[in-house]
């Protein structure tokens, strides 16, 4: 019994096996391979994935690879293969993805194809895409310290999660902290022109504002309101911002709509801005209209009435114009401002007597008031009271002595009465705060000139050529100054100076043929007297001076030909005749002695 129990034992135990090795050799070598799954734990959590798929992962996910199921018994010859990560490494044991990565960098974007291999038969593959979170590269930037490393990780960011809204925040608050407006406003265009938010817009305005672009605030402003018409504060921020910019017409249509949105008693500030813009840009009645109309709502502004007197007068109703100035001056009598003002619009018109009673009026209250002073010596002026407005003058340098318009004014006054000690009292005080006033050293050096102060009145001739080179008259002065001193080498540099700037003035010429004569400079005075013959070619007395400079310097040629022109202009000449047969002679004699 026991036999055959042990027989048939074998039996079984030889068919099974027979059965395995041909199940085994059938899988190995028979029936295709075939990938049916991939088991992993992903933080502990199993998750299976089939060929083809793709499975994204954090890098501190940690990750376990619990089976490969294929057809292939046991797995013989089943591997594998990643580039750039050791997947292998999680069949062993669960691993946290980070520790595989190149350099370990988990802030960058990763992707791995995983292949699962028989043999070196490809049986299918997953994918893997393993990247941070956008509150990694967030707790990354707050700590790091280094403002430009900071900014250096939130581009990265927003580079690798373009679409993440709290890495594009940071970003945007660190180019702002930063002050790298530019940016800010690249980023805010951009977002605006995906999304046409209000707050968007609101914030890009506000950094137009910082960086005090005009154009930039009045295209957010226009958006704001094609956005939103009926938003009046926009508006009005929008057609004071093109004002202010220069855009006046455009200022206009943006205040005119706003009257079509407005209450009719909020009106009267608009009313007044688009007098005045229409003033300035046109047409004149329809600033006067405006004026009109805000002039119903408020008859108490007297600028008002100066502003239609004014319209009025340049569209040439001059009735109108008296009309509403006499209006202003009901309104406020006592208006000091008003009265000068009114005094300034009466000398604009020509109307002394009108504008020196108000001014008269002023100073009855206030004798000391500089501006109704200044304005009686414009009166003054314009009637010519050349007394009374020494007086003025010197009213005024007594409270302002630093007004130099007045200085001048009054030097000037003093020059023409002949107080030649005055002026010059005011003119020398008046050229050092004004060195370059060209005219008031012409004055200067005038007085000099007639108080004989040689140096003083040379030291002016020579800041003249400085402002005004091509005035001709400070040479002349400088010429006879350093001639008469024997300074013929400083003669050189001034009249080179003046032919700089005056090519055509032979008197420098001149000036300069006597300097090099006296220098011993003969070549370079003959070069001048060629250059002045050239203007005044029959010059007996220059071409005498020529033919006996070439006859000093032994250009006997030369010179015959000189004394020969002299001749042939002026026949008879002795002096020439003379010289011109001395130097034939010569010639003869010399090649006679050869």
């Amino acid at each position: 019994m026991y036999r055959k129990s042990v027989f048939w034992l074998i039996i079984i135990v030889v068919i099974a096996a027979s059965i395995s090795g041909w199940w085994f050799w059938r899988g190995l070598y028979v029936i295709p391979p075939r990938l049916n799954f991939i088991l992993l734990t992903v933080n502990k959590e199993p998750q299976k994935i089939l060929s083809g798929e793709i499975l994204a992962f954090h890098p501190k996910d940690r990750v376990k690879i619990v089976e490969i199921s294929t057809n292939v018994p046991f797995n013989f010859f089943i591997r594998l293969v990643a580039r750039g990560l050791d997947v292998n490494a999680l069949r062993y044991g669960e691993m946290s993805i980070s520790e595989l990565l190149p350099e370990k960098k988990i802030l960058d974007h990763y992707k791995f194809q995983i292949w699962v291999k028989y043999r070196n038969q490809d049986l299918g593959y997953v994918e893997w895409k393993v990247k941070p979170y956008a509150e990694d590269w967030l707790g990354k930037a707050e700590r790091t310290i280094d403002p430009e490393k900071r900014l250096a990780v939130l581009e990265s960011a927003s580079r690798l999660l373009p679409g993440d809204s709290e890495i594009r925040r940071r970003l945007l608050d660190e180019y702002k902290s930063q002050k790298l407006w530019k940016k800010v406003v690249r980023m805010l265009e951009d977002m605006a022109g995906k999304e046409l938010d209000e707050d968007i817009l609101l914030e890009l305005l506000d950094v137009y504002t910082a960086m005090q672009s005009k154009d930039g605030t009045i295209s957010v402003l226009e958006r704001l309101v094609n956005l939103n018409p009926d938003d009046l504060e926009k508006r009005i921020e929008l057609a004071e911002t093109l004002e202010k910019s220069g855009e006046l017409k455009a200022a206009v249509k943006e205040y005119e709509a706003l009257l079509g949105r407005m209450e009719e008693e909020d009106k009267l500030p608009v009313y007044k801005r688009l007098g005045y813009l229409c003033a300035k840009t046109g047409p004149l009645e329809k600033a006067i209209s405006y004026y009109l109309n805000a002039l119903e709502m408020d008859k108490r502004d007297v600028n008002i009435y100066y502003n239609l007197s004014y319209l009025y007068e340049r569209i040439n109703r001059k009735d109108k114009a008296d009309f509403y100035l006499d209006k202003a001056i009901e309104l406020k009598s006592e208006d000091t401002e008003s009265r000068l003002k009114l005094a300034r619009s009466m000398i604009e018109k020509g109307k002394f007597e009108k504008a020196e009673k108000y001014v008269k009026q002023i100073l009855k209250k206030n004798a000391n008031s500089l501006e109704a002073l200044l304005l009686m010596a414009q009166i003054m002026e314009r009637q010519e009271e050349k007394e009374a407005l020494r007086g003025i003058y010197e009213k005024i340098l007594s409270q302002d002595p630093k007004n130099d318009i007045v200085k001048y004014n009054l030097g000037a006054l003093e020059y023409g009465a002949g107080d030649l000690d005055a002026s010059l009292r005011h003119f020398e005080s008046y050229v050092k705060t004004h060195p370059k006033d060209a005219s008031a050293h012409g004055i200067l050096f005038d007085i000099y000139k007639k108080q004989e102060k040689d140096d003083m009145a040379f030291n002016q001739a020579r800041a003249l050529i400085k402002l005004r080179p091509r005035n001709v008259e400070p040479y002349h002065y400088i010429f006879d100054y350093l001639s008469s001193r024997g300074r013929y080498n400083r003669i050189v540099h001034f009249m080179d100076m003046g032919l700089e700037a005056n090519p055509d003035q032979t008197d420098f010429r001149a000036y300069l043929v006597l300097a090099y004569v006296k220098t011993g400079k003969d070549k370079l005075a003959i070069k001048q007297i060629q250059e002045i013959l050239k203007v005044r070619p029959k010059d007996v007395k220059l071409l005498m001076h020529l033919a006996r400079l070439r006859e000093k310097n032994g250009d006997l040629e030369g010179a015959m030909g000189a004394y020969k022109l002299i001749i042939d202009i002026s026949p008879g000449h002795e002096d020439a005749e003379e010289a011109y047969l001395r130097l034939r002679l010569r010639r003869v004699k010399d090649e006679g002695a050869e």
